[in-house]
């Protein structure tokens, strides 16, 4: 789930996903920072590989390649 609110003069969004490094970014207004929560929730929860690297040195690459 997102985080929208507002910040002095801009609009921040924090998204977080268990097992996935959190992302944030500003914005002018709040319909770029809508957007752009919606698209950054939908390209994790897309992801079949985690994005936080360390997870990834436990698997060998004959694993993720039959992955």
């Amino acid at each position: 789930m997102a985080t929208i609110r507002k910040r002095a003069n801009r609009w921040q969004v924090q998204v977080r996903r268990a097992g996935h490094p959190p992302a944030s970014n500003s914005f002018l207004s709040r319909k770029d920072a809508k957007a752009w929560a919606r698209q950054t929730e939908l390209e994790v929860d897309c992801t079949a590989l985690p994005q936080d690297p360390r997870h990834l040195e436990l698997h060998m690459l004959g694993e993720l390649v039959i992955r």
